[in-house]
């Protein structure tokens, strides 16, 4: 593969990877007010098993496989239940425990986890301009995230978003290499259903079913569910291109869209601490973008 190759890949991913944050915020704008109090596994039930449906349809129109490649198809569906269908329950089930903005930041302390796990997996050291991005990239969401609101969570509250953080990592550093032949539309047709079936479970267990209420509440969880589907391609063609370690740094440009959007659609204002966590976070995607690649680590003798 030519250099010129490989940086037209590395654009191409981290445009992915931007469109898959700024799908990831209309989720949440478009969320915002549903749960209304009650546990989350219902709407997330709702919302993964719409996505995949969603997924199947047009991977059927559009003739894509809905069945992934021999020899990935159980590590996606165990990414789906144990990975991405555990984080977002642990997420919000931080929420009970603690203000929004102090999971959050806890939540994505991920691009460091995903970093080491990764360089111990490949044996690799992160390049210096990796390093710089990831401390960036958390200082700027920091700022965003802070800004918005105080820091306010229980102990309990800690330990969910810590292992909800554990687990996206898990997720996005298993799936960056399990799914290699499937394609991206079939990759996240299946790690929703795997997300909507561990959120169903929760659901039951719990004796939490809930359906959600309130205007529109119907139209609202089929768009959620639409850009999520939207977010899970872009999510997966851009772990293909850029890995799950850039993917994850460039991720964190999604509190800041969600400041953006909120501003724009939900009349709420743009505050010094967005325009300077801002400033950190698209200065962190630039440098991820453009940074060099991890180097192979020297065998100890």
């Amino acid at each position: 593969m030519s250099v010129e190759t490989a940086r037209r890949g590395d654009l191409i991913g981290a445009a992915l990877a931007v469109a898959m944050s700024v799908l990831f915020a209309c989720v949440v704008i478009v969320g915002k007010g549903l749960l209304q109090g009650e546990p989350p596994f219902t709407l997330l039930c709702l919302r993964f098993g719409l996505t995949a449906a969603f997924l199947v349809v047009v991977a059927v129109a559009t003739g894509q496989p809905v069945v992934p490649e021999r020899g990935e198809r159980l590590g996606l569906a165990l990414a789906g239940v144990f990975g991405y269908g555990t984080e977002s329950a642990l997420y919000w089930a931080g929420l009970n425990h603690g203000s929004a903005a102090s999971v959050t930041l806890l939540f994505y302390l991920y691009p460091v986890w995903v970093m080491v796990a990764a360089s111990l997996l490949d044996h690799r050291v992160p390049a210096r301009a990796i390093v710089l991005a990831v401390g960036m990239a958390l200082a700027g969401g920091a700022v965003v995230i802070i800004g918005g609101s105080g820091i306010d969570i229980e102990t309990v509250g800690i330990a969910l978003a810590l292992g909800c953080s554990f687990a996206y990592t898990a997720y996005l550093v298993a799936t960056d290499r399990i799914a290699v032949r499937t394609p991206a539309m079939t990759t996240g047709m299946w790690v929703a259903a795997g997300a909507s079936l561990a959120n169903l479970t929760f659901a039951l267990t719990t004796s939490s079913w809930r359906l959600p209420t309130g205007d529109l509440a119907a139209l609202r969880v089929l768009a959620m569910a639409a850009f999520t589907a939207g977010a899970f391609v872009c999510m997966m063609s851009s772990l293909r291109r850029i890995g799950a370690v850039r993917n994850g740094i460039i991720g964190v440009i999604e509190p800041l869209t969600v400041a953006v959007l909120a501003a724009l659609f939900l009349s709420e204002p743009i505050t010094a601490s967005v325009v300077i966590g801002g400033v950190l976070i698209l200065g962190a995607g630039v440098i991820a973008t453009v940074g060099g690649r991890p180097r192979i680590r020297e065998p100890d003798i």
